[in-house]
């Protein structure tokens, strides 16, 4: 709309001023000097302006204008015919001209704006190529800074030798770089699941192995279902998997963890996003790594402690955890039990069937004192074929009971040693804290005098200081 009024409005000034030169010439009609030619030679300019500003409709108008004037002139004598024939083809010949100039400037500016659009693509082609580049400039300077954090971890995991150290780094790890809920570390034994740590949030201590917490063996048994691969799960597509579980978040990742080809633990996270999932398979290999340092540390710390033929705790081991327990029993005025327990008639076993026969029933035995104890008890292999049982908050009267099933567990069946099947049986001697000891010393001199009572009784007994 502004355009159009623009166009009339420079259209009524060229016609103003062609009025304005007839006007002139009218004035300088009849000089000396034929002033008005002059005047009526300038009306070309006008034509020459025209195809720039008038529509050819206009154009015509004008010419018509011009041509009736020009009759005028003639009728009054003012022109001749021939005058009026030569300005009418010099205002055809200047617009004819002006419509030549106006078509060149408009292909002129057509080239120039084909050029400018040619510069402006290749203009916008290099801008986008110069933005792919930043982008992914970013892109690997977000990975060098994620390496980085990675290199960080390392140096931060490097000194830790226990798995709940482990945890607590990791976790703080986690916190600092990712956003979740909750992270579980699921162990694992042999390939078999043994237990399940977890932290979260909310609540910064470890929690392990709750009921009303995630179910372990559940995300076990789904995972290994899947072919122990890693996997994101959110609860639009496994919300069956997340309630038996017991995962409280909407969002679920899990990563198994291998050392070679061996299953040794599984690192869960609760929610977050799914574009977290590649960020942290980034750290599963490191993770990896770590967990079998922890791994062979306690296997290194067990070694020192175990017994390698019967798989339970070395003297010096349990000399130390007697001194912690009488320490504890002093300080909070507890009461505990220990039994010495003798293998009957060992060294005939040996010389009959030989050492190796000798060697498979003390750890058949050492295996059935460990399956009739609680699990806060401790076995331990005092000397030969002589084992220490260390029973916490156990009176005398209870530490008898508990010993009895220990010699009839071992009484009741035989033991399959090789080819050979053997019946045996075990002597125990109790003494009990602090009615038979205020020290270890004295507890264990009492527990081996109550066995040698129960051998001297016929063997196959339990005795008490």
């Amino acid at each position: 709309m502004m355009f159009k009024k623009s166009v009339y409005f420079k259209s009524t000034l060229l016609f103003g001023l062609n009025l304005l030169l007839i006007g002139m010439s009218l004035k300088f009609c009849g000089t000396p000097q034929r002033d008005e030619y002059l005047v009526l030679f300038l009306i070309s300019l006008v034509f020459i302006l025209a195809p720039f500003v008038m529509s050819k409709p206009m154009v015509v108008s004008l010419f018509v204008m011009n041509l009736v004037f020009f009759i005028i002139y003639g009728i009054t004598n003012v022109l001749d015919r021939i005058d009026i024939f030569v300005f009418m083809g010099l205002f055809a010949g200047t617009y004819g001209g002006g419509y030549l100039l106006k078509s060149f400037f408009s292909s002129f500016l057509e080239y120039q704006d084909r050029d400018i659009a040619g510069r402006r693509k290749t203009y916008n082609v290099a801008v986008s190529e110069l933005e792919s580049i930043e982008r992914r400039g970013r892109k690997i300077e977000n990975e060098l800074i994620r390496i980085s954090r990675l290199y960080k971890i390392t140096k931060k995991l490097a000194p830790i030798l226990k798995l709940e150290d482990l945890l607590e780094a990791l976790f703080n790890f986690l916190e600092e770089n990712f956003k979740f809920e909750t992270v579980h570390l699921l162990t694992f034994k042999n390939e078999k699941f043994f237990k399940g740590i977890s932290k979260s949030m909310s609540n910064k201590q470890s929690v392990e192995d709750k009921e009303e917490d995630v179910d372990y063996e559940e995300i076990v048994k789904y995972v290994i279902a899947h072919g122990s691969e890693s996997f994101f799960v959110d609860r639009a597509e496994g919300s069956e998997f997340l309630d038996n579980a017991k995962i409280r978040s909407d969002q679920f990742m899990i990563f198994p963890l291998f050392i070679g080809k061996n299953l040794c633990a599984m690192l869960a996270v609760e929610g977050s996003s799914k574009a977290s999932y590649g960020r942290f398979r980034l750290l599963i290999s490191q993770i990896a790594l770590e967990f079998r340092k922890v791994q062979l540390y306690e296997k290194v710390q067990e070694l020192s402690i175990v017994d390698g033929l019967t798989e339970v705790y070395l003297r010096r081991y349990l000399m130390d955890r007697l001194e912690e327990e009488v320490d504890r029993a002093n300080r909070l005025g507890l009461t505990f039990s220990i039994g010495m327990v003798d293998v009957d008639h060992f060294k005939e076993c040996n010389d009959k069937y030989g050492h190796l026969v000798g060697d498979a029933v003390l750890k058949k035995i050492a295996e059935r004192l460990k399956g009739s104890v609680r699990e806060v008890d401790m076995i331990a292999r005092y000397g030969g074929e002589e084992f220490c049982v260390v029973l916490p908050e156990t009176s005398k009267q209870l530490a008898m009971t508990v010993s009895e099933r220990l010699r009839n567990s071992i009484e009741s069946k035989g033991i399959k040693a090789f080819d050979e099947e053997i019946k045996k049986t075990v002597s125990v001697g109790i003494a009990t804290y602090p009615e038979d000891g205020n020290d270890v010393d004295s507890l264990i001199e009492k527990a081996d005098t109550a066995l040698y009572k129960a051998k001297r009784k016929g063997r196959n007994l339990v005795c008490s200081a």
